[in-house]
This record gives C-alpha cells, sequence and structure tokens, in this order.
C-alpha cells in the first residue's frame, strides 16, 4: 500500500491532477482502499504501457486520515557496539 504517497497527499491542495502512470497507480490503490476520492477516467492515457496518465484526487477520507494516524514508522536500525568508525581514527 503506497502509505507513503498517502502521507504527501494530507499536504497538498486539491483538486490535485496526477499525470505521471506510476503515480496514477498509487491513486487506483488508494482509491480502490477508500483511503482518497479521486477519478481516474477510462481511455488511451490510463494505460499501463505509457509514462503518462492521468487522474484527478479530490480529498483523503476519514478512512484514509486515520490510516496516516495509525501508520508505525519504519524500525531504525540497530546499534552495533563495537565497531569503529573511520572519523575516529
Amino acid at each position: 500500500m503506497p502509505l507513503d504517497y498517502l502521507a504527501r497527499l494530507e499536504r497538498a491542495r486539491f483538486p490535485l491532477l496526477v499525470r505521471k502512470a506510476s503515480d496514477v497507480d498509487k491513486v487506483r490503490v488508494l482509491k480502490a482502499a477508500e483511503y482518497i476520492t479521486a477519478s481516474v477516467p477510462l481511455g488511451p492515457l490510463n494505460t499501463a504501457f505509457g509514462e503518462e496518465g492521468e487522474a484527478v484526487i479530490f480529498g483523503l477520507t476519514e478512512r484514509g486520515e486515520s490510516a496516516l494516524r495509525n501508520a508505525v514508522p519504519p524500525p531504525e536500525a540497530p546499534l552495533q557496539r563495537g565497531r569503529r568508525d573511520s572519523l575516529d581514527d
């Protein structure tokens, strides 16, 4: 689920026009999950074969806002003991 993209949308101004094909795919996923309201028209522009697409995002839903509030940040890398950095030389 593209939650990082949803987090970027939280700060966007709506309606938002999306034209990059990879972002249109994320819009489709978020719309199917009912995290956003959006329009992704059918047509030759929105095929899986191009680099461009088209979608309009109207906003986040309550479910999308809740998903952002409950999102767990990625775990931090564990500390490594006994390792010397090259800066200590």
